[in-house]
């Protein structure tokens, strides 16, 4: 987020001295939060040229955005924001955000296997369950001076939000269990689906730099997230269209000022806006659906370097659907990788023109690593960034697959070519 920053606090300090300021200035403001939990998921090989993978994942992104607006730390009155923020009209803003749980069934298979060559390709299906979900669009805010009194008289503005039914389901005075059989009761299913292709330029064993890996070049290509998440709007969801005469800024403050819950804030809208409507039926939300195209190269012996090009699919082709996003844009990673130890140093150009450089290890079955090596050395950027880890489990006996072989036996290109004796 650039709308406020986290200062004289890093992941290795205490947070009890951590200080959170507000960031003044004119500029378009965005706040982007997502959080991955991928649990029990698996990966098979079939045999050599087929594998099969299953799991489950619960997910969670949102994302606010402003247009161009200026914010200062002294403001202290809808007055005071209005008046620097003439030059600006008309304000607008939105915020976006999708909770879902989602099991997944993947097949890949082998296509073109030659002794020189590789191509792989795979298919993902999901079956999601929509959790929960929201959005606010606010456009089209125009104000003017007042005429006869100081201040500013709101002259238009269109306000649009909603939220999952299954909020609405949450009482106070029930358990905590009861409340979330009600609120996961309360929920849609969909689908949604991956797909991609893998071709990899294999490396002769005669080539003498020793690696334990058996490729020189790999090139993916993926189209991910490709579905929806369904919702059904929640009964206190509504569209206002305000800019009723005699609306200054000091009438609509004193009218949202005892406005303690979303009833209260919908009961002293309908008092601003020329129409005030619920939004009934149901909403869907897109998941992030790209195109990621993934370069590995192999540099020597056990050095490569690794690079991934992220291009957001739905800005381009649905001009009015919610949809959430991904920050990804490029990463450049290089690293050293053995099968059981590796260090990663991925340089990270993110949409918002933020640049982050990271870093993570592996040690046997744990990755551990972090998007912005900021967070754990600076005080000021714990704002921008994030960590990672994962778990990798091989069970049965131990093989590897590609190591230094006997000069009498056969080449890799040539074992490539014969058949295993099936039993």
């Amino acid at each position: 987020t650039n709308a406020f920053k986290i200062e004289k606090y890093s992941l290795l300090s205490s947070p009890g001295s951590a200080e959170i300021s507000s960031q003044n200035g004119t500029k378009k403001r965005y706040a982007f939060a997502n959080q991955d939990i991928r649990l029990l998921n698996a990966r098979i090989n079939l045999n050599s040229k087929t594998a099969i993978a299953f799991g489950s994942n619960i997910r969670n992104y949102l994302f606010t955005l402003t247009g161009q607006a200026n914010w200062q730390d002294t403001i202290s009155t809808l007055g005071d924001f209005m008046k620097i923020n003439t030059a600006h009209l008309p304000l607008s803003g939105e915020f976006t955000g999708s909770a879902w749980a989602e099991l997944y069934a993947t097949f890949a298979k082998t296509i073109i296997d030659d002794g020189d060559r590789l191509l792989n390709a795979g298919i993902t299906v999901k079956l999601n369950r929509a959790l929960a979900g929201g959005y606010t669009r606010a456009k089209e805010i125009n104000y003017t001076t007042a005429a006869n009194a100081p201040g500013y008289v709101l002259t238009n503005s269109n306000v649009r939000y909603g939220y999952s039914y299954n909020f609405d389901f949450i009482d106070s005075a029930k358990s905590t269990t009861a409340n979330r059989k009600l609120f996961l009761q309360k929920t849609n299913s969909s689908l949604s689906a991956d797909a991609g292709f893998e071709y990899i330029l294999l490396a002769d064993e005669e080539d003498g730099e020793g690696s334990s890996y058996a490729y020189r070049t790999k090139i993916g290509l993926s189209l991910m997230d490709i579905g929806y998440n369904k919702f059904r709007h929640g009964n206190r969801s509504r569209l206002s269209i305000a800019g009723a005469p005699g609306l200054v800024d000091t009438l609509i403050e004193d009218k949202f000022s005892g406005a303690n819950s979303l009833d209260d804030f919908n009961d002293s809208l309908a008092t601003i806006s020329n129409s005030l409507t619920a939004i009934n039926g149901n909403f869907n939300i897109y998941q992030p659906a790209r195109v990621v195209i993934n370069i590995d190269q192999h540099i020597i012996y056990n050095f490569f370097i690794n690079a991934e090009l992220t291009i957001p699919i739905l800005p381009v082709v649905a001009n009015n659907a919610l949809f959430i996003r991904d920050i990804n844009l490029l990463a450049v990673t290089p690293r050293w990788e053995i099968k059981s130890f590796g260090a990663y140093f991925p340089i990270l150009l993110n949409t918002k023109k933020q640049m982050w450089v990271g870093g993570a290890f592996k040690a046997g079955p744990l990755l551990l690593g972090t998007h912005n090596l900021a967070n754990l050395f600076a005080k000021n950027a714990t704002q921008s960034g994030g960590l990672y880890l994962a778990l990798t489990i091989r069970p049965g006996k131990s093989k590897e697959r590609f190591g230094n072989e006997p000069n009498n036996k056969l080449s890799k290109k040539a074992r490539r070519g014969l058949d295993c004796p099936r039993f």
